[in-house]
């Protein structure tokens, strides 16, 4: 089901400041609303519903729906005594104490809670190429790196359980040198098959920032499609919020930029795209089930890398590096990079 038009902005998956499970959560400026806590507010019913982001999205536990989240956003709203706050700038919001219910907060300060990829679950990872031009594409077939089919879509499968979030560090690989990959995502919120690029976009839960992180060795790389790690986030932006940003082929209309420690090295318009979304979830449905937590990806963006950027003998990412992902209707996507003893979380 999808959301009627500003009725959620962003959706995120956090830790809360206890500890404990991921939780799902609606952001509002530098507050977060935790859609468990505040179920009670909506129905009695739904107080131990599974509020997972892959339920939610997927709509298959009847209560628990984006409908039914924008439902507890507008109840926790109501309480704060602002008469349409949906109508007002997220940045706006800034509600950090005073509302609980029994020992248990409604609302969060985002400070006081880690941020995981918005799908923590991710069910699959499809790759495409479509933010490639031919010159990136001609560098990258030189080099020995896989490319698409220039006149048609074309994707290849990566690594869904290697799922990193933001502000997460990512480990220097052992076997080869690492590159990051500037890149945007669609998730899938619902089941479909052999599904008409007229119809995709009711398919299209929402949009994320991604960093594809690929090793930078040839053989390695077409021995071991794309299996190092995927970075997701901040948040999931739902699809009707970004409808204002699309043209009439139905391409999204953000710019992604990319830094490294802190200097802008790359930006990429996403009008520049080859195919939209749409167009790559009809090829990817053609005679086969997509269903919902899967991920389209667009594949890494025309300079968004430092192979495109510094060609094929690097350097590479280093210890102590910074990477960001940012677009301003997306959030800031960070990842430090390094050797480290495991995964921050």
């Amino acid at each position: 089901m999808q959301p009627e038009k500003g009725m959620i902005v962003r959706l995120v998956s956090f830790i809360p400041p206890a500890g404990g499970d991921v939780r799902s959560g609606v952001l509002l400026g530098d507050t977060i609303i935790d859609l468990a806590t505040a179920a009670p507010l909506v129905s009695e019913d739904i107080v131990d519903a599974p509020w997972d982001m892959l339920t939610l999205l997927s709509g298959s536990h009847p209560d628990v729906t984006l409908a039914t989240a924008a439902d507890i956003v507008q109840a926790v709203v109501s309480l704060m005594g602002s008469e349409e706050p949906m109508n007002e700038p997220s940045t706006s919001f800034s509600w950090h104490d005073g509302l609980v219910i029994g020992e248990d907060a409604l609302v969060v300060p985002v400070s006081q809670v880690r941020l995981v990829s918005p799908l923590p679950r991710v069910v699959s990872l499809r790759e495409f190429d479509a933010f490639v031009d031919d010159q990136a594409a001609a560098l990258r077939q030189a080099a020995g790196y896989w490319i698409g089919d220039r006149r048609h879509p074309a994707f290849r499968f990566a690594a869904h359980t290697a799922i990193y979030g933001p502000d997460e560090s990512v480990e220097l690989p052992a076997s080869a040198p690492l590159d990051c990959g500037m890149a945007l995502g669609c998730v899938i919120g619902q089941t479909g098959r052999d599904i008409s690029p007229a119809e995709a976009d009711a398919y299209i839960a929402g949009y994320l920032l991604a960093n594809a992180w690929t090793i930078r060795d040839p053989l390695l790389a077409a021995l071991r499609p794309r299996d190092v790690a995927t970075s997701l986030g901040p948040w999931l932006v739902t699809a009707d919020e970004l409808e204002y940003y699309r043209d009439d082929d139905g391409r999204l209309l953000l710019t992604l930029r990319l830094l490294i420690n802190g200097q802008e090295v790359s930006r990429y318009h996403t009008g520049r795209m080859r195919f939209s979304f749409a167009e790559l979830i009809a090829f990817a449905s053609q005679d086969t089930w997509l269903q919902p937590g899967e991920i389209i990806l667009s594949g890494v963006a025309a300079g968004g890398c430092l192979l495109d950027i510094q060609g094929d003998s690097g350097p590479w990412l280093r210890d102590g590096d910074e990477v960001i992902i940012e677009c301003p209707e997306l959030g800031q996507l960070r990842s430090p990079v390094g050797w480290f003893a495991g995964s921050d979380y």
